[in-house]
């Protein structure tokens, strides 16, 4: 604010008295207004970081979404390949169920048509063909024995072709065996990439988790900055209203000063006008005596009833009767 000018010796005593009333009501708000621009200004400084702060929250906020985004794309993903999974594992678990199925049977048919080996049956053979020759016995109780033997000898025959079509069986079961137990390890591996995937999704869903909670601290920490911030705007308006109406006032101050001084102002104007008239009709008429006394002393003017002589010239011209005439 531009300081006033001093006006004390144009002022009377009341009014230097509402003068310095008015000065230490401008200064004072004056002050204030100061004092509400600088609260304005830390008031918008708040404003401005508090919207920095927001736009890194912001900033922070997308990033963590499209982290839950990218996990939950990896968590689908791997949700896909359990379910492929499950299916594989299921097929193979039947496949395996078929080929247990077909080994069992094929298992239950050798073993109802199998009876005592042919390596058995040649055992007992050769064991009564020793007791044959090593033995003395009877006619009849040879001609038992050898009767045996040759029931031995066919029964080892039809042995030795049930075994052959059983070791073709066995070789078809075998072959079942190996197919089980590849598919047992099929079966094994991928009951281990479903361990590995459950492992994977529920760490995807962690972290999804963990994103989440961010993202709803970090939505928090926005909604405070924001209550904050409009706080801080509204408290920003109400101190440019509060400095729009000191600025009034100081004006309105200065209007009532400068009124103050522009009345004295003419009425000093006004009084010293006066005063040089009086002066000015004083000197005039004095200055006239001056003169008139002046002539006077020098002869130059006369008093009388007639006429004023006009010179010295045109009296010495006339006759002496109109000399006497004119002097009285």
């Amino acid at each position: 604010m531009r300081e006033m000018p001093r006006v004390d010796n144009w002022l009377s005593d009341d009014d230097l008295q509402a003068e310095k009333e008015t000065r230490e009501k401008r200064m004072a708000a004056e002050d204030k207004f100061v004092s509400l621009r600088r609260q304005r200004n830390e008031t918008l400084d708040l404003v401005d970081r508090l919207s920095d702060e927001i736009l890194a929250l912001q900033k922070r906020r997308q990033e963590l979404n499209d982290e839950v985004q990218r996990a939950h794309d990896t968590f689908r993903n791997f949700g896909d390949e359990q379910k492929k999974a499950r299916e594989e594992r299921k097929r193979l678990f039947e496949q395996l169920e078929d080929l247990t199925q077909s080994l069992r049977k094929t298992k239950g048919e050798n073993t109802r048509e199998k009876g005592p080996t042919a390596r058995s049956v040649a055992s007992e053979i050769a064991r009564l063909e020793r007791e044959q020759q090593t033995t003395v016995m009877t006619l009849k109780e040879e001609n038992t024995l050898i009767d045996k033997i040759r029931h031995l000898r066919s029964q080892l025959a039809e042995r030795e072709k049930v075994e052959a079509e059983w070791m073709k069986t066995e070789s078809a079961a075998s072959t079942v065996k190996e197919e089980i137990e590849s598919l047992r390890g099929k079966l094994q591996e991928a009951n281990k990439r479903l361990d590995t995937l459950h492992v994977d999704r529920d760490a995807a869903m962690a972290k999804i988790q963990n994103s989440l909670g961010e993202i709803g601290h970090v939505l928090n920490e926005i909604r405070s900055k924001g209550r904050i911030r409009t706080e801080a705007l509204e408290k920003a308006r109400t101190i440019a209203d509060q400095m729009h109406e000191m600025g009034r006032t100081v004006l309105d101050l200065q209007r009532e000063s400068r009124k103050r001084v522009t009345e004295a102002r003419a009425a000093v104007s006004q009084h010293g006008a006066s005063h040089r008239n009086l002066f000015n009709d004083g000197a005039r008429d004095k200055a006239a005596n001056d003169l008139l006394s002046a002539l006077l002393k020098n002869g130059k003017v006369e008093f009388g009833l007639g006429e004023v002589e006009e010179s010295s010239a045109t009296a010495s011209s006339g006759d002496e009767k109109d000399s006497r005439r004119r002097r009285s």
